[in-house]
Order: C-alpha cells, then sequence, then structure tokens
C-alpha cells in the first residue's frame, strides 16, 4: 500500500514538471527574434526591436551561415601581386607539398594579392610548432587566424 502511495506522489509532483517544457520556440530551431517578438506569449515578456537591429541581426546570421569550419589557425607561406604572382603561387604550393606531403596547402586569391596558407591548427602552439618545421624553406611564413577544416583538426 505504501508503494503504491510513494508511486503516486512521485507521478503527481513529476507530471507538471514534464509539461512544463516547451515543443515549440527557439530550441525546436526556431528564429530566437521571431520568438521574442510574437504578440502572443501567454503572460511573458514582449519585446519591441527596431528595425535597424534586426536587420542587423540577420545579416549577422547570414554572415555566420557562410563560415565554414571552426576557428584556428594557418601559416601563409606566399603573398605577392603583379605578373607572374599566380603562377608562382602555383610553385610555391607544389613545393610546399612535395617538402611536406601530410600536410594540405590551399591557394587563396585576396584582391590583389596571391596567397598559399598552410596547414590546419587549432591552437596556436600547433601553429608554432609547424612554423618551425617550414621557416628553413620558406622564407617570412607568417602565422594567421583563419576558419581551419573540421576533419582536418581532428
Amino acid at each position: 500500500m505504501i508503494r503504491y502511495f510513494l508511486y503516486t506522489l512521485c507521478f503527481i509532483c513529476i507530471a507538471p514538471l514534464v509539461n512544463g517544457q516547451s515543443k515549440t520556440g527557439i530550441h525546436s530551431g526556431g528564429d530566437i527574434l521571431i520568438a521574442l517578438t510574437e504578440e502572443d506569449r501567454g503572460g511573458q515578456v514582449h519585446l519591441d526591436v527596431d528595425s535597424l537591429l534586426v536587420a542587423n541581426y540577420y545579416k549577422f546570421v547570414a554572415s555566420n551561415m557562410k563560415v565554414s569550419g571552426i576557428p584556428g589557425y594557418r601559416i601563409r607561406i606566399y603573398s605577392e601581386s603583379g605578373l607572374g604572382a599566380r603562377e608562382e603561387q602555383q610553385r610555391v604550393r607544389a613545393r610546399f607539398l612535395s617538402l611536406y606531403p601530410g600536410i594540405d596547402a590551399y591557394n587563396r586569391y585576396d584582391e590583389p594579392f596571391f596567397k598559399v596558407y598552410i596547414g590546419d591548427c587549432r591552437t596556436k602552439s600547433e601553429a608554432l610548432i609547424l612554423y618551425d618545421e617550414v621557416k628553413e624553406n620558406f622564407s617570412n611564413p607568417i602565422i594567421v587566424e583563419d576558419y581551419i577544416n573540421e576533419t582536418s583538426a581532428d
């Protein structure tokens, strides 16, 4: 009899807690801004937001959706502009890949510079180790913050 009483008491105490978790709104993948500015919030706080803030919020969300990878470090081993810079970029990348076959190299064009970046380092200490390895073969390498590939960084 006491066992049934305890089961019933537990059920009565836990049932309201289970129902308290909303299945709609921001936790189910909805837009937090829409959830906060809805008119009928059932007695909850209503938020009035300036239109410029809303526009900047959506710009920020869109720019974050374009970013691929995770924050990390790479080393820039080449950056030049002018005639023949693109061909030299290809030669530097090929030379690096022949010297270090296990490390990825990336070509990038940031107008007007052709650049070569190497590595996918999660920490600056990893980048410093790679920097020490390549500084003998490539003049003036520079450690830069970049978004790195997640699969290569594991």
